[in-house]
């Protein structure tokens, strides 16, 4: 005699779905949709503006660059090195830049899912 429980499997298999291929297409369906949510260099400067006050500009003479507005008063950052680690799923920035006074400023963030994070 074929047990009950046997049968309900049997057919679950039957039909081709398991709860590993569930599983397998839920985390690729995950992974999809933080490709496509990874924030873009242009995302990070928006980012940039509106937690630190530094606006990213281009001049086909000048290149890019960089001012931050503190107090009222607009002051020119010089960019000094930045890292940027592009893993597909999420992206980090690691940016150094020095203001007139020689101060350094060191932003890290975390992008994913088009947020971005200190770190």
């Amino acid at each position: 005699m074929v047990s009950t429980h046997d049968n309900k499997a049997a057919n679950y298999r039957a039909n081709g779905i398991s709860k590993l291929t569930i599983a397998i297409s839920v985390v690729v369906i995950i992974i999809v949709i933080l490709a496509f949510t990874n924030p873009s260099r242009t995302d990070f400067f928006k980012w940039l503006e509106s937690e630190y006050a530094i606006h990213v500009s281009y001049d086909i003479n000048a290149g890019k660059t960089y001012t931050q507005i503190t107090n009222g008063q607009e002051k020119s950052l010089i960019f000094r090195s930045g890292h940027i680690q592009h893993v597909g799923i999420y992206t980090t920035y690691d940016e150094l830049f020095t203001d007139a006074e020689g101060n350094d400023i060191n932003i890290k963030a975390l992008g994913i899912m088009n947020i971005f994070f200190k770190r």
